[in-house]
């Protein structure tokens, strides 16, 4: 699926790491083991990645972008306000929600994106 081997070492990374990363903290993490790499190519990489669905982003308190791997299934993240690690967290309860919009707000809900801050498991012990 992923034709090049820079490619397929952006996903591996993000899978790795269950964080939001930058360009340039995957470039930087990448570049020892793919010494011509460009930078240019990292970026472009994460542009198809995210056509495909396979990387998700945000914008960071500093204006810059960062990316996070996902999956095909709709979901949402649960993200650690402590270390960064991220987790999927499905959305049945959106159902329930969407209803309850129609239902009290008369409000038509198209789409959505949530995501929940908190500290992580490893990180509240």
């Amino acid at each position: 699926m992923y034709a090049t081997s820079t490619r397929r070492a952006v996903v591996e990374l993000l899978k790795i790491e269950r964080r939001y990363l930058s360009a340039a903290a995957i470039f930087a993490s990448l570049k020892g083991s793919q010494p011509k790499l460009a930078l240019s190519t990292v970026y472009r990489t994460l542009e198809f990645l995210q056509r495909l669905g396979t990387v998700s982003s945000r914008t960071e308190a500093s204006g810059e972008t960062a990316y996070v791997y996902c999956t095909d299934d709709h979901h949402h993240h649960a993200i650690c306000t402590v270390c960064g690690h991220v987790d999927e967290v499905d959305c049945d309860a959106m159902e329930g929600f969407r209803g309850a919009l129609l239902r009290n707000q008369s409000f038509a809900l198209d789409e959505h994106a949530i995501e929940f801050y908190g500290r992580c498991a490893r990180c509240r012990s």
